[in-house]
Formats: structure tokens, C-alpha cells, sequence
């Protein structure tokens, strides 16, 4: 794969119910530079598939549908940026007003990632580290896809792609757009 990416991670994420950019059902995308190369890489992967295809089956048995692990929200396990955890608590260390709800904080930016992050950042009275983080975090992640990303990955949504012209060219073969 191109610049050095192992292999690409995609599937279902749930989808949003609000109106906006990314309403409705969504997908997403995501290179990762972990793969396959060495006999050490096959057996750890062959483990972590062979636990998520019993974990597959377990999930479709109706009484362990509603248990942790078989939600499409857990099988989305995108990670957030660690760097960017860490910037997080040491402001958050630094702002007396919120220090007894920080380690509740920190819980809830790692569970649910930059989303998470940005929406804190957005309600804490707004000092110069918290505005120079927030600008930041913008340039990196961009604003439009902020608030409703977790890490790295790139979200699409099934109306977008189904109104895309590369869909339309492909499908117009078939005479479907």
C-alpha cells in the first residue's frame, strides 16, 4: 500500500439522527500502518481476527446483542490520539475551576475521542491555552468533521457517496443515476 500503510480499516459507524453534513447512516475509512509482514504480525493478527470472529458470532445470539462488545459503537474502536490526550490533561490540570471534575473529563476524551475533546474545549471558560489548543486541534482535524470524529478516521455518509459524481459515472454504466 502507498506510503507505507499496512492495511485499511472500514465499517459501519452508527448513524446520527440530527441534521447536518453527516446525518443519517455513515461509513468510515481508515488507513493504518500496522499489517502483515513477519510471522510475529500473522500470529498476533490471526488472535485478534479469530477473537473478533467468535465475538461475531456470540453477538447474534439475541441475548447478547444488547451486551458490551456486540454494539456497533464498540466495534468501532478507533483510538484518539495520545499526543493529543496528553495536551488535553495538562491544560485541564491547569485551569483550577474545572479540577474536580477532571478526571471525569479525561474518562469521557478518551472513551469518545476528539469529538469528546472539542466539546470540552468549547464549554470551558476559554483561556489562551484553551484557545491555542482548540485552533489547533481545527487545523488538524478540520472544523467541518470535528464534532463528530473520534481519531484519524475519514467519515463518509451513504447519501454523500450515493450523490457523488464518481458513483453516478460508475453507476451510469448500469444505468442506475
Amino acid at each position: 500500500m502507498p506510503s507505507g500503510f499496512g492495511h485499511i480499516l472500514f465499517g459501519q459507524l452508527p448513524p446520527m439522527k440530527s441534521s447536518g453534513k453527516y446525518a443519517g447512516e455513515r461509513i468510515y475509512i481508515k488507513p493504518e500502518f500496522f499489517g502483515i509482514r513477519h510471522l510475529k504480525q500473522f500470529i498476533k493478527h490471526a488472535k485478534s481476527y479469530f477473537d473478533h470472529i467468535s465475538r461475531r458470532y456470540v453477538c447474534q445470539l439475541k441475548e447478547m446483542q444488547t451486551k458490551p462488545g456486540c454494539s456497533k459503537e464498540d466495534a468501532f474502536r478507533e483510538n484518539t490520539d495520545k499526543n493529543l490526550l496528553e495536551k488535553w490533561r495538562t491544560i485541564l490540570t491547569t485551569i483550577p475551576s474545572i479540577s474536580e471534575q477532571n478526571e471525569s473529563l479525561m474518562k469521557n476524551a478518551t472513551k469518545y475521542g476528539i469529538s469528546e475533546i472539542y466539546q470540552q474545549a468549547k464549554q470551558i471558560d476559554q483561556d489562551n491555552k484553551v484557545k491555542d489548543f482548540l485552533s489547533t486541534m481545527i487545523k488538524q482535524y478540520g472544523e467541518d468533521d470535528i464534532a463528530v470524529r473520534k481519531g484519524r478516521e475519514i467519515i463518509f455518509t451513504i447519501e454523500g457517496l450515493n450523490n457523488s459524481s464518481l458513483t453516478c459515472e460508475f453507476l451510469s454504466r448500469m444505468k442506475k443515476c
